[in-house]
């Protein structure tokens, strides 16, 4: 009976049960003090950016050292997101509700393990767009085609730009800064933002910009469509999360 219940019930149901059971345990945070994983979740929740960035990144640290409470107090904070998330991807529209938050999930214990860990603020903004990225279907042949043909952007050029600081960003920083960010989530890839500066803001015309890369113009501007809506998308998800 056990066995036939657990195939059957949703995975965000089974970590829900599960965690009502284990909520009440200590997890030793260091400065954070030494609190059950429910105070925690509740300290996450209701706390936001420099205090939450403090608190997420001190359980990823204990995680990623064999802590699989610090990491289960992290996932358990995730969910709701996954379960947002889970019901906007594209390419998860074959499965039901619950599978698609269940894989969702899966995204979110992945983006736990992978964090990178010098990313220190807005936490849990990344966690949720590394979630985006494991969800976010694999490139078509022609999306390879693109980038294999496009000029990437030097790490030198994205640290100049986003060591930019005025008192009022111009727009052009501003935008420099979140494509900067959508490479470093893994949003999207640097030939992915080299195209979509050519294409937005150069001079080259789209027509000559499709036959360099062997497209037809429809095909580059579907590609630029897809890209934008990506980082529309993400960017929207991220700064809700925050």
């Amino acid at each position: 009976m056990t066995t036939t219940l657990l195939r059957t019930t949703p995975l965000v149901t089974q970590l829900n049960t599960e965690w009502a059971t284990v909520a009440g345990r200590l997890v030793d945070c260091g400065a954070h003090g030494c609190r059950t994983g429910a105070d925690l979740l509740v300290a996450i929740r209701q706390s936001s950016g420099g205090e939450q960035d403090a608190l997420l990144h001190t359980l990823l640290l204990l995680g990623r050292d064999g802590n699989i409470r610090a990491d289960r107090v992290v996932l358990q904070a995730l969910i709701p997101a996954a379960q947002r998330i889970a019901q906007r991807v594209r390419g998860l529209e074959y499965m039901d509700r619950a599978d698609r938050a269940g894989y969702a999930v899966g995204a979110a214990w992945e983006s736990i393990r992978t964090y990178r860990l010098h990313l220190k603020d807005r936490v849990m903004a990344n966690l949720t767009m590394n979630m985006l990225h494991f969800l976010t279907p694999k490139p078509t042949a022609n999306e390879r085609l693109i980038a294999a043909r496009t000029i990437t952007v030097s790490d030198e050029l994205l640290e100049t730009v986003s060591a930019t600081s005025t008192p009022e960003p111009t727009p052009e920083v501003e935008l420099a800064n979140v494509l900067a960010w959508a490479i470093d989530t893994r949003v999207l890839t640097r030939s992915e933002v080299a195209l979509l500066i050519r294409a937005s803001l150069g001079d080259q015309n789209h027509a000559v910009l499709a036959a360099e890369l062997g497209l037809s113009l429809e095909g580059l501007r579907s590609r630029l469509t897809r890209i934008r809506k990506r980082l529309a998308t993400a960017a929207q998800i991220g700064f809700l999360a925050a």
